[in-house]
This record gives structure tokens, C-alpha cells and sequence, in this order.
């Protein structure tokens, strides 16, 4: 009676091949599922400062810029509208932001910096909330926002094609927007040459 089966070298083939298709298909994979994560992450985060304001605004009828420093504004309005936790040695997990920080109960970390009362939220201004203008960073309070908190790589997002973890937006009197280049065609998925 004649046995059939594999060779050594079949199964070797086979196995080759099929680690190569893995490492084809699994990294591709692991990059998409991270650039999600950071996605969802970063529209949550708009998301929760958007209400904050929209709350206050609401409660009191004061906007971002009725604070007169970025300390007021996170201690008057963001602490006190968002789910906060409570640390005495908060910092931000890069250099790029030396503001007043903030971290949420789900482990974004915020950092409000660069912050003025004196840029209005009309069409006019070099930027605004309805992104119709491109922003530049003297436009308005800057919000830096750390999606993952103090898992790495703690990187701030230079290009839409290798996203990290940092993000830029900023704080108009009624809206955040994201802001940067980067960070915009990342999370709107089109270049700033197209039309926003």
C-alpha cells in the first residue's frame, strides 16, 4: 500500500509563503487599526471640548474668550464641564506645549497653549471655525491633545501619512477645529490643497 503525504520541502515552501503573505498583510493591518483608533480618538476629543463650550455657553452664556488666561479657561470651563482627573504633577507628554494641562477620566491628555482673548470668530479673521480660511498659529488658543495619554509614542503628528499620537486644534469662543496641516488632511482624509 502506497502512503501519500507532504515532502519536507513542500511543507517548507508552503510555510514560507504563507509567512510571507502575513508579513504583506498583517503590518498594512496593524497600521490601518492604529490610524483608526487615533481617528475616533481625536474626533472624541474634539467632540468633548465642543460640548464643554457648548455647555458653558448654555449655562452662563460665556464663550473660550470671556477667560482671560488659559488657567481661567481650564479651571473655569473645561474642569469644570468635562470628566477631569485630578493630578498634581500634570504635564504634557511633549515639549511643543507648556499651557495649562488637563487630562480626562478616559486618558486624553489636553493642553491649552499660545492663549489670547483678542482674535474674533468671524469670517473675516485669518482663520475660523468654519475652516472657509487656512489657520496659522497666532489665529487662536492652541489645543494640543494627546489621544492615548501616556502610552507612546507621544509624538506629535508632523505628517497625514504617518500619524502619531499628538494632534494640534484651537479654541475659538464658541468651537475647537482641528488645525495643521497634518492634522487635518488626517482627520478630514483629503489634502489642504482640496476645498474644506
Amino acid at each position: 500500500m502506497k502512503k501519500i503525504g507532504f515532502t519536507l520541502s513542500e511543507v517548507l515552501l508552503t510555510l514560507t509563503i504563507i509567512g510571507f503573505i502575513a508579513v504583506l498583510t498583517v503590518n498594512p493591518l496593524f497600521t490601518y487599526t492604529r490610524e483608526s483608533e487615533y481617528k475616533s480618538a481625536l474626533k472624541k476629543a474634539i467632540d468633548m471640548i465642543n460640548e464643554a463650550l457648548l455647555m458653558e455657553r448654555a449655562a452662563t452664556s460665556f464663550g473660550a474668550r470671556d477667560y482671560m488666561t488659559k488657567e481661567e479657561l481650564v479651571d473655569n470651563l473645561f474642569k469644570k464641564r468635562l470628566k477631569i482627573v485630578d493630578k498634581d504633577d500634570e504635564k504634557f507628554t511633549s515639549e511643543d506645549c507648556e499651557g495649562a494641562v488637563f487630562t480626562t477620566t478616559d486618558g486624553i491628555i489636553f493642553c491649552v497653549d499660545n492663549y489670547s482673548v483678542s482674535v474674533s470668530d468671524t469670517g473675516e479673521t485669518v482663520c475660523n471655525s468654519n475652516n472657509t480660511k487656512p489657520c496659522t498659529a497666532s489665529d487662536s488658543a492652541n489645543l494640543w491633545i494627546d489621544v492615548n495619554g501616556l502610552k507612546k509614542p507621544n509624538k506629535v503628528t508632523t505628517s497625514s501619512d504617518r500619524p502619531q499620537d499628538i494632534y494640534l486644534a484651537q479654541i475659538y469662543n464658541q468651537k475647537a477645529v482641528v488645525f495643521g496641516q497634518a492634522s487635518q488632511e488626517f482627520f478630514y482624509n483629503r489634502k489642504t490643497d482640496d476645498k474644506i
